[in-house]
């Protein structure tokens, strides 16, 4: 998850590098260089909606994972309560 966000932080600074260093001192910046700014912007805006909808699986396999580990403890109660039961008769 952090490479992801990692990953939008570093597509977005070199975008905005290679806009400075490709446009050097004009008053506007060409259509390339507009182009490639919204090309990076979009790369950016996709690798966050991605980091979103992964941390948001994450958060729902933690839920399940803790639900299944409240189920397997009350098995295994469940399971040694049955052995001290079958020793006892």
């Amino acid at each position: 998850m952090r490479r992801l966000y990692s990953l939008s932080k570093i597509v977005a600074i070199g975008a905005l590098v290679a806009a400075m260093g490709l446009g050097g001192c004009t008053k506007r910046p060409s259509e390339e260089q507009l182009a490639k700014l919204d090309e990076a912007r979009q790369a950016a805006e996709a690798a966050e909606k991605k980091l979103a909808e992964l941390r948001s699986e994450r958060m729902q396999l933690e839920s399940a994972l803790a639900e299944k580990q409240a189920e397997l403890a009350r098995h295994e109660e469940e399971r040694d309560d049955l052995k001290i039961k079958m020793g006892q008769e």
